[in-house]
């Protein structure tokens, strides 16, 4: 007997042999059981899941002479010329070369009214349907409407989109789905041990994800490596046969990543190039591979979305301790942009090699989350050492709220008002100026004792919440479900959100009115509402008190000369709170300039 391709020696003869379509093959036979044939189906998906399969297997359950049966016998004489292609009675239309309306009129429409020769039914499966002319679709729309009772119409497409409205109405549509790599994986297992090929596990899911949910490709490319090496494969003769890159070769550039080796990254991209490799299939496998780097660090070790096996899950999860979530989402964003780029540059190799050596420079960023707690930390550090970042003391108890200039030197008399730490909030954090001094604002315009153990923060939030929904404010509660933080500060109830929460902050922005009059009704006394996207709060000051505060900080150089430039730097190096910003952030002071 004449060699058949792996493809053809194992397409499946029975609803139980396809793999991945559990749901269609179910439904298929509880029609033929409860008799309910319709006499039009269309099959659509990605190529080789299984349409044209399911279509001969339905054709066989439906004229077995057993039949109609859910389990087609494969023995008897309609079975085995329905498979081997040759029965009278079903016909198998290419309709990509048939596509006319006198092909459609001489195969079908004359011979549709024709009794079966032997079998039951006159089954047409017509495969890739869509590519029918628009006369051809028309012509068979009555056909299909109405068809003699002996007749089953079978249509396959890859384009579900191309088939015509007034088709798809007359049929009753099956999706196939693409089949996952671990259902490959199985089947290409069983199909090895029934030829007797020793090959590991590792090459055999590389096989299955080179199908890319295809059944038939993934079979092809094991005849393919079966052709390459042997009847003895590893997982180098898979990816030599297959032209795929190694998964070690994939570990290599992201450890150059994690090590920030731009030299590393560059040779591996000469060694691909001059091996031949297609650079743009590199960067789409090298996108899977950072994905699954991404799915360990989010979720762990998961078979079913991972498709991989637990050895190469820890070499994976080791290297992925080099990243955060964050950092993978960037490269991940940076490689798609260099697929895309590759597509229209004439030097793929140099849209790669900029976008590694920018991931290289990404792994330098940190999250803006981890920023901000840092700095949150800072804050709490300088407040317990006395200090806030607004440049006064930290306040506290029944005293009034004083800002304060720090105890740098006094700037020289000709150098006015040029401090770049200026009292004003708009002009940055801190002062720095001449003899301390201090301004004490009146009684009532200071912040109030703060009594912590009148009402806790979730208690507090929770009554507002409350209080929004006696009130039929469902969005205002979904608002202040999504803050980060409620609390109180004396007279002043701060709402802080997440950078990102822009929708919810503007929401208790605009409805500040009623929440400052819900928060009185909670807590007995008038409060003020501040909404906030921050990871620190100070009480702002009015206009008076911040020209009154201005006044009293006394005269700072201005900076404008050689002299004055060099006096405000070294009294900004000097500054406590500066010094605790470098340290912390690891910075460098670059300029200082006066904000006026």
């Amino acid at each position: 007997m004449s060699y058949q391709v792996i493809a053809r020696k194992w397409r499946p003869q029975t609803f139980n042999d396809i793999t991945g379509q559990e749901a269609i093959t179910r439904t298929l036979q509880n029609a033929i059981d409860a008799r309910r044939i319709h006499h039009a189906y269309l099959f659509s998906g990605a190529r080789g899941v299984g349409k044209t399969t399911s279509a001969r297997i339905f054709a066989k359950a439906l004229n077995c002479v057993n039949g109609p049966t859910p389990e087609p016998c494969n023995v008897c004489s309609s079975c085995t010329e329905i498979a081997n292609g040759n029965s009278l009675d079903v016909l198998e239309i290419d309709a990509a070369s048939n596509t006319g309306v006198d092909n459609v009129r001489e195969v079908i429409i004359n011979t549709v009214n024709i009794s079966p020769a032997r079998d039951r039914y006159k089954i047409f499966i017509i495969d890739e349907v869509h590519m029918l002319s628009a006369s051809a679709f028309n012509a068979l729309l009555k056909t299909i409407e109405e068809p003699p009772s002996h007749v089953v119409f079978i249509m396959a497409t890859t384009e579900l989109h191309k088939v015509p409205q007034t088709i798809l109405s007359r049929c009753q549509e099956f999706q196939f789905r693409i089949i996952s790599a671990n259902k490959i994986f199985d089947r290409l297992k069983l199909i090895a041990q029934e030829e007797g090929i020793k090959i590991s596990d590792e090459a055999l899911h590389q096989i299955a994800r080179a199908g890319e949910g295809s059944m038939r490709d993934a079979q092809s490319a094991f005849d393919q490596v079966i052709s390459f090496a042997g009847y003895e494969i590893e997982i180098g003769d898979v990816t030599a046969a297959l032209g795929l890159v190694a998964q070690q070769t994939l570990n290599d550039f992201t450890d150059a990543i994690a090590r920030r080796d731009s030299k590393r990254l560059l040779h591996l991209v000469d060694e691909l190039a001059s091996r031949g490799y297609d650079l743009r299939q590199f960067t789409r496998e090298f996108m899977s591979h950072l994905r699954n780097l991404l799915v360990l660090k989010a979720v762990g070790f998961d078979r079913e979305l991972l498709q991989i096996t637990e050895g190469e899950a820890a070499t994976l999860q080791q290297l992925a301790s080099n990243f955060s979530e964050e950092d993978l989402v960037r490269f991940f964003h940076v490689l798609t942009r260099i697929e895309q780029d590759a597509k229209f540059s004439t030097q793929p190799r140099f849209q790669l090699e900029v976008g590694l050596i920018k991931l290289v420079q990404m792994t330098r960023l940190q999250p803006l989350e981890q920023a901000l707690a840092r700095f949150q930390l800072l804050e709490e550090q300088l407040r317990k050492g006395g200090l806030n970042l607004t440049g006064g003391p930290s306040s506290g108890g029944s005293s009034p709220v004083t800002t304060r200039s720090s105890s740098i030197p006094p700037a020289k008399s000709d150098q006015v008002n040029s401090s770049p730490f200026s009292a004003d909030p708009r002009a940055g954090y801190g002062s720095q100026s001449s003899p301390a001094k201090e301004v004490v604002l009146p009684r009532e315009q200071a912040a109030p004792d703060r009594d912590d153990g009148e009402i806790s923060p979730d208690e507090l939030a929770e009554r507002i919440k409350s209080e929004m929904d006696n009130r039929n404010k469902p969005f205002l509660r979904l608002s202040l479900d999504n803050a980060q933080e409620i609390r109180l500060d004396g007279n002043t109830l701060i709402l802080r959100f997440a950078p990102g929460a822009n929708i919810h902050r503007e929401k208790a922005a605009n409805d500040k009115k009623l929440l400052e009059a819900v928060a009185e009704e909670v807590l007995g006394r008038r409060v003020k509402v501040v909404v906030t996207s921050d990871q620190t709060l100070s009480i702002p000051l009015s206009k008076g008190e911040r020209r009154a505060v201005g006044e009293a900080i006394g005269e700072a150089g201005s900076g404008k000369t050689e002299e004055g430039k060099e006096d405000l730097r070294k009294r900004a190096e000097a500054d406590p709170i500066v010094q605790s910003f470098l340290k912390t952030f690891k910075g460098e002071l670059l300029d200082v300039t006066n904000r006026d």
